[in-house]
């Protein structure tokens, strides 16, 4: 698995990077929402209903940059559909 590092932007919001690593460990949606940008929602831990929207940069290399974490926002609320 390719390494995956934080940008300081993803953390603007608050969510830990053990949060994050949680969410993107165990997401309940993945989809590519740019060539390169992939959308990631789940939960921070398994004890919790809160979910989190993260996106991932695919970059040359092949590492993965987490650039936004927060909570999940109504911009991409939908693409949980039934999962809610």
């Amino acid at each position: 698995m390719s390494p995956i590092v934080f940008a300081e932007s993803s953390f603007k919001h608050s969510i830990s990077e053990g949060d994050q690593r949680y969410a993107i460990s165990n997401p309940v949606v993945v989809r590519l929402v740019e060539p390169d940008v992939v959308l990631i929602i789940g939960h921070p831990h398994d004890q919790t209903e809160q979910w989190l929207e993260i996106l991932v940069r695919a970059l040359p290399n092949g590492d993965k940059k987490v650039f936004h974490a927060m909570q999940l926002g109504p911009k991409f609320r939908p693409f949980l559909g039934g999962n809610q």
